[in-house]
């Protein structure tokens, strides 16, 4: 009974954080757009600067201890409280620090407009603080459907925010505005819908249990944004603004894809993989089961944008963003190895084997730092396909770790993703060669679309993959199931 209530959480919260991830990622993107039109390349490049210390900063806010606490089975009121108030105090500490250090960005950058701009827009991790413990809650009750509702809410509002900044001629301070106003709602609306109210408590020991657990996922945290920011850190130096403009917008349309898969590995399976450790054979099921899943929809998807690249940015955003294609193709096609990576990290993470994340992530991030500096002289192009290729080996070790950690062969858990890899890249490449006949752009996209979309499916069919049919099933038994209570 309890696996049954399980797999029917799980299954719920999949639907729910997929339908509600992918919604929230169709609305961004429909206001980056608008966005795009109205603004320059150098006016994305400015902002993504400052990328590296906001990542930085939210990771040593909470210093991991969220992911301590969703491990931790049986949290009481206290440990939510001292997470609480370390995390509100520590961004507000960082918060000051970063205030003072403007300057010295602005002079690193030689742009004076960073010094008002990062004032404003580190404001974001502080409001971000304050939800960090009642998304905490949402998560281990998995409460997805409330928790993805909320996201997209408060997506949608801080969205037309930038928007109006942009059109006003706020230039750049549209898009600063935008990601402040997504912290600030979130936390507005997160404390009106969880009902949890934090004590003037701080409990020492409790702090000390989660920080020996939550220390190495906060290093892991830090080593993964220096190493998804450090393309960003070149180029702002050696590189025009409009050059990181350029690279900016395709990691942002490329973030927006695979980011509604990964939403969906730390919004829930962190704990589903704790509930389901009870014994190594049933989570051996979730997990491979998961992976399959995850695998099937992440590669189509990253491949197809890729595919689409060409078309999307000159009909979307206009043609002044051209340069930007050839690198959005490179890097949705490392975007499909990403949540896979996240998931097998999430899965020893529960496992209470933080320092193994961390480690990996360090050698990742030493590695990526080496290609990059070594690629640097030979243009973007070139430092992405470094980037990407590192990814790729980062996920395939993470896979070995998860076979050591499950007693699966590590064939066989390869062969559990590689194998839709292979399915999607085959669809690309025949819908790509038949599409390449086609004159009219919009003809041309649609019909990469559609012959991929197809071709993908009956690939799928014919070979009998089982989590495709299951996954028929439970929609249309969904389907059945509202159809019969109207």
């Amino acid at each position: 009974m309890a696996t049954e209530t399980l797999k029917s959480k799980t299954a719920k919260g999949v639907f729910w954080s997929s339908a509600s991830n992918l919604l929230s990622q169709v609305v961004n993107m429909l206001f980056g757009l608008v966005l795009a039109r109205i603004l320059a390349p150098e006016d994305y490049g400015i902002v993504g600067l400052l990328t590296v210390f906001t990542g930085l900063a939210t990771a040593l806010q909470e210093c991991g201890l969220s992911s301590a606490l969703i491990n931790k089975k049986d949290a009481s009121q206290k440990d939510y409280d001292t997470v609480f108030w370390f995390t509100a105090g520590s961004s507000v500490v960082l918060y000051v620090i970063l205030f003072f250090c403007t300057p010295l960005i602005a002079d690193f950058y030689r742009i004076p407009e960073l010094k008002p701009l990062g004032r404003i827009v580190f404001l974001g991790f502080v409001f971000s603080s304050l939800c960090i413990v009642p998304m905490v809650r949402l998560q281990k009750e998995l409460q997805i459907k409330k928790q993805s509702l909320l996201l997209l809410l408060v997506t949608i509002i801080s969205g037309i925010c930038g928007v109006a900044m942009a059109l006003c001629g706020l230039a750049y301070w549209g898009l600063a505005l935008q990601s402040v106003g997504l912290f600030f709602f979130r936390m507005i609306f997160v404390w009106v819908a969880v009902r949890w109210k934090p004590t003037f408590s701080f409990d020492v020991h409790s702090f000390m249990a989660m920080w020996r657990y939550g220390v190495k996922i906060l290093i892991n945290r830090i080593v993964d944004t220096l190493s998804n920011n450090i393309l960003i850190v070149f180029l702002g130096r050696y590189y025009s603004h409009a050059q990181v403009g350029y690279y900016n917008q395709a990691a942002k349309w490329s973030y927006l894809a695979y980011s509604v898969f990964c939403g969906v590995v730390t919004g829930m399976m962190q704990p589903v993989f704790v509930q389901a450790s009870d014994t190594m054979e049933r989570l051996q099921r979730v997990f491979r089961k998961m992976l399959r899943f995850m695998s099937m929809i992440s590669f189509v998807c990253m491949f197809g944008l890729a595919l689409i690249a060409s078309e999307f940015i000159t009909i979307a955003i206009t043609d002044k963003w051209a340069q930007a294609v050839p690198l959005m193709q490179i890097i949705c096609v490392g975007g499909g190895f990403i949540p896979l990576t996240w998931m097998c990290n999430t899965l020893i993470l529960s496992r209470g084997k933080s320092g193994t994340v961390m480690w990996v992530s360090i050698a990742a991030s030493c590695l990526q730092l080496l290609m990059v500096f070594l690629c640097h002289p030979f243009g973007i192009r070139v430092m992405t396909m470094a980037y990407v290729g590192v990814l790729l080996v980062t996920f395939l070790f993470m896979q070995y770790m998860v076979g050591r950690e499950l007693r699966v062969n590590y064939f066989v858990l390869l062969a559990d993703s590689l194998f839709f890899c292979v399915m999607a890249a085959v669809s690309m490449f025949i819908s790509g060669w038949v599409a390449s006949n086609v004159e009219n752009l919009y003809g041309r996209l649609a019909v990469k679309i559609l012959l991929a979309a197809m071709v993908y499916l009956f690939l799928l069919r014919i070979t009998g993959v089982r989590i495709f049919i299951e996954m028929k099933d439970y929609m249309m038994q969904m389907l059945r199931a509202k159809l019969h209570r109207k």
